[in-house]
């Protein structure tokens, strides 16, 4: 086989499905990856045989300038598009125009300028209508689901077929793409809820029956590896279903996620559907009133136990691929939960990058960036501190050593990221009003603690604001990360006035606090072990 022919093009690199493709293919295959966001934020593989390539497909003149580099860098044979919006509001963003719609017709007409003589087109059986009188979804079956995601899909669909003749196509429809650390937002609300202390853990809404079909991640990998060696010609824009056949309801889930955490079945409690439909609704409406929606929206009490099936046997036959029985839902689970008991930061962070993918909330995204930017952004404070510590602008720092200075930035920003992911502020304010005492015995001034939260702002506003991921989320990364800060600054201040001018005086304040250093100090402590274990 040519080094041309094992050449691609891969759109919606930076994606779940993008960056483990990448992943399994990049040592025998060259791949221009196509992406919106940077190959370090995304965490994408690097390697030789990757160029990657920072293009949005909605910008047709850049992508067409992308397509002109590829050609004169050898071109490639085959092109597949996984580059997609989606969220689970239900609303009608624009970005369903812009990026599925807009976006496949920009990548369309730079594949036919660019010599591909095969395209591939990711959909998903989630925008057929179910449940359906005729039987399960099959390759057969039209995308005629009423939701806006379902919308764009058929639209892309119906752009592909229209391109098949001039240029060979094939479209595969996902099922629900989970991996071993879940990484399916709708499973990872699930399981967040059903593991938790809510009184909410053991309701499922009707009878618990809504279920659709799965597909691991690496199956869908092996879906590809047989779709881009097939040997032989497939029909223009046929329809390929890259899903398990069946599906796997709510219940089925519920036990297998409570036993594998509990080490035995929870029984749940059922619901009516009307009153689950009309408690979404109700859930909604708080989350409005306080400004933090849930993931469950009104859209979804209309899948009450709607049950989507699927018959894949056809492309399993076509492409001499089956999904491994070991990679199904129900075996994977307990891998799952295994993963949460053992590893649940990076369980936390990988749901969080789901999330963020699928139209995470902001202040979520904001603390997904802040996970993920933490030792480069503590490095960068601690570095602009110890440039200013021989200004004397920082007196009872350059007191300490730099094993302490990167200590105490560590615990502040830690502090910091759980005020953002919980939106509440009240455990920074508590923790610099608690120990304001401590450092003001110790030799450290009210400026120089301002000062470095300053600093800590300011370092930590520049990183995020530099992505491009967060582009239009200034206000709530001012909300989210300055305010707090700059409340703490209060805190610092007033605490300091009350020592210096207490009613015994400066010296005797100082006493004061002396006497219950040690009170405070455990305190501190205890709240730095919480908080490295939690993140």
């Amino acid at each position: 086989m040519s080094g041309r022919t094992k050449t691609i093009v891969m759109t919606g690199a930076s994606g779940f499905v993008g960056r483990h493709l990448l992943d399994d293919l990049k040592e025998d295959h060259r791949i221009f990856a196509i992406a919106r966001r940077s190959q370090q934020d995304c965490g994408a593989p690097v390697h030789p045989n990757i160029a990657w390539m920072r293009v949005d497909i909605g910008d047709q003149q850049g992508l067409a300038r992308t397509f002109r580099e590829i050609r004169t860098a050898g071109g490639a044979k085959t092109l597949v598009h996984l580059a997609a919006y989606y969220d689970f509001t239900g609303e009608a963003h624009p970005e369903y125009q812009r990026t599925n719609v807009d976006g496949t017709r920009n990548v369309l007409q730079a594949a036919r300028g660019s010599d591909i003589d095969s395209f591939v087109f990711a959909s998903s059986v989630a925008a057929c209508s179910f449940p359906r009188p005729e039987g399960p979804v099959s390759e057969a079956t039209p995308t005629d689901g009423a939701h806006v995601y379902a919308w764009s899909k058929r639209e892309g669909e119906a752009l592909v077929r229209d391109a098949a003749g001039m240029l060979p196509s094939s479209i595969a429809r996902f099922g629900a793409i989970y991996s071993d650390w879940c990484e399916y937002p709708p499973l990872f609300a699930f399981l967040s809820t059903w593991l938790s202390s809510s009184w909410r853990s053991r309701v499922l809404a009707g009878r618990g029956e809504m279920a659709i079909p799965y597909i691991h991640i690496r199956d869908l990998v092996l879906f590809f590896r047989r779709l881009l060696a097939f040997p032989g010609r497939l029909e223009p824009a046929e329809v390929l279903l890259a899903s398990t056949s069946g599906s796997t309801d709510l219940t089925r889930l519920f036990d297998l996620a409570t036993r594998a955490y509990y080490g035995e079945p929870r029984r749940p409690v059922r619901i009516p559907g009307a009153v689950g439909g009309l408690g979404l609704i109700g859930m909604d409406l708080v989350g409005r009133l306080v400004g933090r929606r849930p993931f469950e929206r009104p859209w979804m009490r209309h899948y009450i136990d709607q049950r989507l099936e699927v018959d894949n046997s056809r492309t399993c036959s076509r492409l001499g691929w089956a999904p491994s029985p070991r990679f199904q839902v129900e075996r994977r689970l307990p891998f799952v939960i295994e993963r949460l008991k053992s590893e649940p930061v990076e369980w936390l962070a990988r749901n969080m990058a789901a999330l963020r993918q699928g139209g995470l909330r902001g202040h979520l995204r904001i603390y997904y960036a802040l996970l993920e930017g933490e030792d480069q952004i503590q490095g960068r404070v601690c570095q602009r501190l110890e440039a200013e510590l021989p200004g004397g602008a920082f007196p009872g720092f350059s007191a300490g050593d730099a094993a302490e200075r990167r200590w105490y930035t560590r615990l502040v920003y830690r502090l910091l990221l759980n005020s953002v992911q919980n939106s509440n502020r009240m455990l920074i304010l508590n923790y610099l009003e608690v120990t304001a005492s401590r450092r003001f015995a110790t030799g450290y001034t009210g400026d120089e603690l301002c000062l470095f939260l300053t600093l800590l702002d300011r370092t930590t506003r520049e990183w995020l604001l530099g992505r491009d991921d967060l582009r239009g989320l200034e206000r709530e990364v001012f909300e989210r990360v300055t305010v707090p800060i700059d409340l703490g600054i209060d805190v610092v201040r007033e605490q300091y006035e009350r020592y210096v001018a207490g009613p015994h005086g400066a010296d005797g304040e100082k006493l004061g606090v002396g006497v219950e250093l040690s009170k405070r100090e455990l305190l501190e402590d205890t709240i730095w072990r919480c908080l490295v274990h939690r993140h």
